[in-house]
Formats: structure tokens, sequence, C-alpha cells
């Protein structure tokens, strides 16, 4: 009886591994039917175009229409060649993706749950930290932003300082890295426009050269990150209110407020908190995440600056 339990196990363990075999197998071969999509694509587009091109060339000065099919022609064979060579980049489902961030932000979520921390966090620009923009979730009510030298240190807890007031969670925010992505691949200033050097006027005209903060945000989130259809954008003073249009986040945005509801109120997601960080470098002050809600398939963040104790 032993002996067949035995068998039994052996021949579902070497069933198992062929199946997880034949997973792989499919999985690469269907990875590389996607890549081959496009080449294949490529290719015809190269033929239809050489031939449209042969054709038409004898009598191209000639008649109008062969004119017409030679540009038709040469069009072929230049969108062809660009699908061929054209690098396409890997992408991930969305689902996978919203499980891989969910899990990183429960993980903060547990850590300020833990530590009973329930303030509300404040977001520092580089500025004031000495390296990169920061965000502070104070222990007390009453508080005070640490000085630099210990802002400027990698620590996350500031404990047993002189001044108690000063004691709390120092952190680099959760949208940090999509916020340096964007200064560093997007090559995108975020700061505020250059102070007055050469007159009123000359600053005026480099100012009015300038894009906006409206301007950037849009450019950004819509064409740059794909984060929305459209982004709307009221800025005034000490505030800044940002409506992402029909952004695909918007799961995200639901399971992280049901999963990690600290998060969202204390120091926002990564999306939010990557607004929080434009917002307080552009504005080099410091700045507290107000209000991060959904709204059908729209997310509006809401930031505002502190003023200086």
């Amino acid at each position: 009886m032993e002996a067949t339990d035995d068998l039994t196990s052996y021949h579902l363990r070497k069933r198992i591994h062929e199946l997880e075999a034949e997973n792989t197998r499919y999985q690469k071969n269907q990875n590389l039917a996607r890549k081959w999509e496009f080449r294949i694509t490529g290719v015809i587009l190269l033929a239809i175009g050489a031939v449209i091109t042969l054709v038409a060339y004898p009598s191209y000065n000639v008649s109008p229409s062969a004119s017409v099919l030679m540009m038709v022609g040469v069009g072929a064979l230049f969108v062809g060649a660009v699908t061929v060579f054209l690098n396409t980049e890997r992408f991930i489902s969305q689902k996978v993706a919203e499980d891989l961030n969910l899990s990183s932000v429960i993980v903060v979520d547990d850590l300020l749950r833990d530590l009973r921390v329930k303030n509300r966090g404040v977001y520092l620009p580089s500025s004031m930290t000495g390296t990169n923009v920061k965000v502070f979730i104070p222990l007390r009510r009453e508080y005070e932003v640490p000085a630099k030298v210990h802002l400027a240190e990698d620590r996350a807890f500031l404990i047993d300082l002189a001044n108690p007031a000063q004691e709390g969670v120092l952190l680099k925010p959760l949208g940090y890295h999509l916020f340096a992505h964007t200064t560093r691949d997007l090559r995108v200033d975020w700061r505020d426009a250059p102070t007055e050097t050469e007159g009123a006027e000359e600053h005026q005209q480099d100012h009015e050269q300038q894009d906006t903060l409206a301007d950037k945000l849009q450019d950004v989130l819509v064409r740059g990150l794909e984060l929305a259809d459209k982004v709307i954008v009221s800025h005034s003073d000490g505030e800044l209110s940002v409506r992402l249009h029909n952004t695909p986040y918007i799961g995200t945005c639901h399971s992280i407020g049901e999963e990690a509801p600290q998060v969202c109120e204390q120091i926002g997601c990564p999306l939010c908190s990557m607004i929080a960080c434009i917002y307080t470098e552009y504005a080099d002050t410091a700045s507290v995440l107000e209000e991060a809600r959904g709204e059908g398939s729209d997310i509006i963040i809401r930031c505002s600056g502190l003023a200086p104790s």
C-alpha cells in the first residue's frame, strides 16, 4: 500500500513538472509571437510600399495619379521600416502592476499604524533637507520642522532629539522615484521661475516664455506618463489642485484607500505623493497633501503650502 502511494505521488510530481514546463514554453512562445507581430506587419508594409513605388516610378512625373501612388509607396516604405526596427517596450498587466504597488504601500501603512503616528505628513523641499524631497510625519500635534542637519541624515526615525517637538518619522515619499523620473528622464524642471537678476522687464519676458506649472503637469501626466486623458490644474497662492480625468490609476487608488487608509490620509499613494513632491519643489516650501479622492473615473489631489514658522 505504501509503495503504491509513493508511486502515485511520484507520477503526480512528474505531471506537475511537465505542466510547469509546458506553461513556461507557452508563455515564451506567446511573447515571441507578440514581438514578431510588429515585425511581420513591418515587412508587409515594406513589400507593399516597394511594389507601389516600382509601379509608379516610371510615370510619376507625367501622371498626377502616379505621383500620388509614388507618395503612398514611399510612405509605406517609411512606416514599414520604422515598424520593423522599432524596439517596443515590455509591459505587464494592469492587475499585476496594481498588486505589486499595493504590497509595498501596505507595508508602510502597517508601519504607521503600529507606531501610532496619526499626524499628516509634511513634504519638505530639497532646499530644506539638503538632499532630496522628503516627508516628515511628526509624532506630536504641536511640532516643529527638524533642523537641516537632522533632515539630511539617512535615518527614518528622528527620536531622542534635544527638542521633542521635532521628533517624528522621516521617509522618502512613495512618489519620489516617479517624481525623479519626470526630472531625470522627461527632463522637466519643476522649480519656479528664476530670480530677478537683470531688471524687471527682462525677468518678465523670461517668465512669460517659460511653461507654467499647469502646462508642465498637463504635458507630463497626459503625454509623458499617460496617467490621464486630461488634467485640470488650479494653482493659486499657497495651494495646488489637480484633477486627472479618466485615469487608469483609479482602480489602484480605490484599492489603496481600502487596504492602506493611513497612507492615503497621511502621506498619499505614489501618484498623489508625486504631485505633492512636484508642488513642494516648485513652491520651495513645506507643504501637506490636503485631499486625495476618487470621483468616478477621476482623481482629485489638493496640496497646500505651510506658512513659515
